[in-house]
C-alpha cells in the first residue's frame, strides 16, 4: 500500500476501517484533493515532499479511478440551502466545507472524516474511523 512507505504508518483504526469498506463505494472529493495538495505543496521542498506527493498521485489515480466527485450544479443548489441554514443556526460553515458537504449531499452519501463537528446539523451521515 502507498502509506507503507511513508515516514509515518496511519491509524491503524482507520486502516481497518477501510479494509471493511466496499471500496467502490468509497469517493474522494475534489475539495479532498486540492485540501491535501495544499498541505503538501505547503511543506518545504525537498525529498519528503515529493516522495508524499507522487505516492498520493498514486494513491488517486490507483484508488480512486472514476470516483472523483466534482461540486457540480446539483451540489450548488444544495450549497446555498446548506450554507443558509447553517449560518441561521449561527453555525456559519467554511466555504470549502459547505461545498463538501453539498457534494455529499447531491450524491446521498456520508462524510467520513475525524472532525465531524464541522459538519453536525447538515443532514448528514457522519463516520469518524478514528473512533
Amino acid at each position: 500500500m502507498w502509506f507503507q512507505r511513508s515516514w509515518r504508518a496511519p491509524s491503524p483504526t482507520v486502516i481497518q476501517w477501510l479494509d471493511e469498506q466496499d471500496a467502490a463505494a468509497v469517493f474522494l472529493s475534489s475539495f479532498t484533493i486540492a485540501e491535501i495538495q495544499y498541505g503538501l505543496y505547503a511543506m518545504p521542498k525537498g525529498k519528503r515532499r515529493n516522495n508524499l506527493s507522487r505516492l498520493f498521485d498514486e494513491f488517486v489515480t490507483a484508488g480512486f479511478s472514476h470516483r472523483i466527485l466534482a461540486f457540480d450544479e446539483a451540489a450548488a443548489h444544495h450549497y446555498g440551502l446548506l450554507m443558509a441554514e447553517r449560518k441561521s443556526l449561527g453555525r456559519p460553515m467554511s466555504v470549502p466545507d459547505g461545498q463538501l458537504a453539498s457534494i455529499a449531499l447531491a450524491h446521498q452519501l456520508s462524510i467520513v472524516t475525524r472532525n465531524t463537528m464541522d459538519f453536525e446539523d447538515c443532514g448528514l451521515n457522519l463516520v469518524n474511523p478514528f473512533e
